[in-house]
């Protein structure tokens, strides 16, 4: 409560003066039903741009180039079946919203050669299809409790945000979600939680009779070295858990040399 009162003392000192001689101000408000539009036009000209850039048809290997663009442009891990996944839905005409990561929207929209996921919107003219509210605010006598209001709700937002923000950790073959713990935390062991590495990402133990493959050619393991310098076999693309290093797609020379010995 003490940092809430004083990040309304600061703020009304800031804008106390200059508040009151706003007196027309125009909002523009994008619906929901826009907004997922507007991300499936992205992922649609995403898929395309990747078409032409891996010459092919595949909706798994332009996903999968994606994947790769998404972590290098932004350092965030979004695999290529979750990509895969929401593409297939926008083709087969669903009713339902794909709902896009920010890091994802920002890195698409960089990949297309916007400076971001609200400039792609804004080249594409959503505004002009939008809901526009003018709100006429007759300030100079209710500006203290407006403030007052909009901090206080701003601060209860975001208290709550962080409260309901959830973690994850590594343990044994697989990510799993855990409460808040700051000694894991501090060694770096505790992970924002993440649904796809919860779901995707598992350390496995390949056999010569594992399929390493899909059919199209698409890879299904991946490899990186542990702490102790030993190879470590995982289900999708990301970072070693433990080094935190950048996992490798496996190879047949790979295959033929540390597997199928």
């Amino acid at each position: 409560m003490k940092f809430i009162m004083e990040l309304m003392e600061t703020a009304w000192k800031i804008f106390g003066k200059e508040f009151p001689r706003l007196f027309h101000c125009e909002f523009v408000v994008l619906t929901g039903k826009k907004i997922h539009d507007m991300q499936e036009k992205l992922l649609l000209e995403a898929f395309e741009k990747a078409r032409k850039e891996v010459n092919s048809d595949k909706v798994f290997t332009r996903a999968r180039h994606l994947s790769e663009q998404i972590y290098e442009i932004n350092q965030f891990t979004f695999g290529e079946r979750s990509l895969t996944e929401k593409f297939k839905t926008i083709k087969s005409n669903h009713e339902g919203e794909i709902n896009l990561r920010k890091e994802v929207l920002e890195a698409l929209s960089k990949y297309l050669s916007y400076d971001s996921f609200f400039n792609f919107s804004k080249v594409h003219k959503i505004e002009t299809q939008s809901n526009k509210i003018k709100l006429v605010v007759f300030i100079k006598k209710y500006s203290a409790v407006l403030i007052v209001s909009i901090l206080l709700i701003s601060s209860i937002l975001i208290y709550k945000y962080t409260t309901r923000q959830r973690w994850m950790v590594w343990q044994n073959d697989q990510y799993i979600e855990v409460d808040f713990d700051v000694k894991k935390y501090d060694i770096n062991q505790l992970k924002i939680y993440k649904e796809e590495r919860i779901k995707y990402f598992k350390k496995v133990f390949p056999s010569c009779e594992h399929i390493f493959f899909e059919k199209d050619g698409s890879i299904r393991i991946w490899y990186g070295k542990n702490k102790e310098k030993e190879l470590e076999y995982f289900t999708a693309l990301g970072l070693h858990p433990e080094t935190g290093k950048t996992l490798k797609p496996i190879t047949e020379y790979m295959i033929n040399k540390h597997i199928c010995k």
